[in-house]
């Protein structure tokens, strides 16, 4: 025990912890830009070349990019959760906007649209 009466275990010898310092929403952010970033780059391929165009426009291009949208929207979020970034409504946010792609192509595949 020291001369001022403080033990390892007391309030005084244990130091404060600073300030938690939370991430800028960077990965949520990007949840929000897959779905639009995945159409300008099968436009791009599609403008590229008329064999991508008709691939693209077919049932099974469609169905791999709603599907590669929602899963990226997921993963980005899940990265948001666990840097720790601040917000965390921006990410999930993102994730639903991102799913709904896939949301619309199974329903018109459902509904015959």
């Amino acid at each position: 025990m020291s001369e001022h009466g403080a033990t390892p275990l007391s309030n005084s010898a244990a130091p404060k912890p600073d300030v938690v310092h939370r991430r800028w929403p960077l990965l949520g952010a990007l949840s929000w830009l897959v779905a639009p970033v995945l159409l300008l780059a099968a436009y791009a391929a599609a403008q590229a070349s008329p064999e991508v165009a008709r691939f693209l426009v077919g049932s099974a291009g469609v169905a791999v990019g709603v599907l590669a949208s929602s899963v990226l929207g997921l993963l980005f979020t899940i990265g948001s959760r666990v840097r720790g970034e601040r917000w965390p409504w921006v990410g999930i946010v993102g994730a639903v906007i991102s799913a709904l792609p896939l949301l619309l192509f199974l329903a018109g595949m459902l509904f015959r649209f």
